[in-house]
């Protein structure tokens, strides 16, 4: 079985524009309610990392009363931790950023949030800790992404001085659900194909420090829905003001809650919290250069989405599916049990998974588990060490972009009643690397050209060694399909 035998793809963005222009209209409603925005405004270079549309005005002015926005937010600081000299502790402060990280985690297993919060947080829409599944320590179900940074810069570069930033995952089902086109958004007004987008979730914040301060940085879900969500925001649904306004209204209550939280568990870890609500990352101003970033990555999307079918026609059952994505998992390699590491035999020849992989890739499941969301959608975290320093060393504010998150579903894709599809999507890290790093330097978007390649490349092949040698289900070559993102 190959990975992908051929595309299903919708027609070609040719004309697209035009209805584009039609929805414009509706969106500027929709951004100034957000108080979000599109497009990005850029860092000054103009550059279209390998897209040729060569985004950003660099000016960062308001287009079409948009009020600009970035995919990341600087909600929180704490100081770093002093010697008596007043010099730096780096290493009692890498210490305190990943104990902060805890504490949050601790307080999402052992609250409900509507009950110590109040009003801050809607009554039954409460907050779950991601990978808390696991069953292992609270402290474990924190994702550690490596920098190419030390701990401690006077000391020399070893792996126990390697500086990790610290994120934390958060889940809601009700918002989930809405999101995902299991609950409607209003009345019985649901988002369509819902489990397209299941990669963008869940919501991510992340704590890390330099020797200057101890950063709380979140992915905005304004702006986050906004890039992610492009074909709900084009959809005909959105001249229903009922859907529209509820549907509007939900990116900026999830980010509320989540600051809530935060600061309700960080207020008391340190009494210098310092509060705020900083706009980093790429600045998008207008809606038409959102539509741009999207229709710049290679599918037309933030996703990939590839469907598979049994070779005997049979329908697949949920335990199959989370079973694959289990397979997935231990294709990858996890943290328990020699990480990145790749023994699966591929061919006849006796060539291993690690032998068609890129050099130095040491790909591995960020989490022992699939963390399942609503409409039983199972999602498989991979990081790469070689791949995540290289992003991070862009800026560790881009941390919540990673790691690649790959989505296991099944459907009933002929609408007959059963569920004969089952769909494997990837984020696509061309989509990333174009919308959420746009503002990296004109070099280092020249250095990154080839590594989406190869990380989307990994990725497939890890996907296709899981299913073709150790899923245990004799598949149908797998058939790329699209879901129409700019309609």
């Amino acid at each position: 079985m190959n990975q992908t035998s051929k595309v299903d793809k919708s027609v070609s963005t040719a004309g697209k524009w035009i209805r584009n222009t039609v929805c414009v209209g509706v969106l500027v409603g929709l951004g100034l309610t957000m108080g979000a925005t599109s497009a990005i405004a850029g860092n000054g270079h103009g550059h279209g990392h390998g897209h040729g549309h060569g985004q950003g005005n660099g000016h960062g002015q308001q287009s079409h009363g948009f009020k600009p926005f970035t995919p990341f937010s600087r909600v929180a600081m704490m100081p770093v931790v002093r010697g008596e000299n007043g010099a730096i502790n780096y290493e009692a402060t890498y210490a305190k950023a990943n104990a902060a990280a805890v504490a949050v985690a601790h307080y999402l297993v052992e609250n409900i949030e509507s009950e110590t919060l109040g009003a801050d947080v809607i009554q039954g829409y409460d907050w779950k800790l991601g990978g808390e599944s696991d069953g292992g320590e609270i402290a474990d179900t924190i994702l550690r992404i490596p920098t190419p940074e030390r701990i401690n810069p006077a000391l020399p570069a070893s792996p126990s001085n390697t500086l990790k930033t610290n994120v934390v995952e958060f889940c809601n089902k009700k918002y989930a659900s809405m999101a995902l086109g299991v609950a409607p958004i209003v009345d019985d007004n649901t988002i369509v194909n819902g489990y397209t987008h299941a990669p963008a979730l869940p919501c991510e914040v992340s704590i890390w420090n330099d020797d200057k301060h101890i950063y709380v940085d979140m992915l905005d879900p304004s702006a986050i829905f906004t890039l992610f969500f492009t074909d709900v925001l084009l959809s005909d649904d959105m001249n229903d003001k009922a859907f529209a306004d509820a549907i509007t209204a939900m990116p900026p209550q999830v980010k509320s809650e989540i600051k809530a939280i935060l600061y309700a568990v960080l207020s008391e870890f340190d009494a210098n919290l310092k509060t705020m609500d900083k706009m980093i990352g790429p600045r998008y101003t207008s809606m038409e250069q959102v539509l741009t970033a999207v229709d710049a990555a290679p599918e037309d999307s933030p996703f990939k989405h590839v469907a598979y079918t049994k070779q005997d026609g049979g329908a697949f059952t949920e335990t199959e599916s989370k079973a694959v994505a289990q397979t997935i998992i231990n294709t990858l390699s996890r943290d328990d049990d020699n990480p990145g590491v790749h023994p699966t035999i591929i061919n006849e020849d006796g060539d291993t998974l690690d032998s068609i992989l890129s050099a130095g890739s040491s790909w591995r499941s960020g989490r022992l588990t699939p963390i399942t969301i609503p409409g039983k959608n199972h999602v498989i975290e991979a990081c790469s060490p070689k791949y995540a320093k290289l992003a991070m060393g862009t800026g560790a504010h881009h941390v919540t972009a990673l790691p690649c998150e790959i989505t296991v579903k099944i459907i009933d894709r002929d609408g007959d009643g059963a569920t004969e599809t089952l769909v494997v999507s990837y984020l696509d890290p061309h989509f990333m690397l174009g919308a959420l790093f746009a503002d990296i330097t004109e070099e280092e978007a020249i250095a990154f050209a080839a590594v989406p390649g190869y990380i989307m490349d990994d990725l497939q092949k890890v996907v296709a060694a899981a299913l073709n040698v150790n899923s245990g289900i004799d598949l149908n070559a797998g058939v790329q399909i699209s879901y129409d993102m700019l309609n």
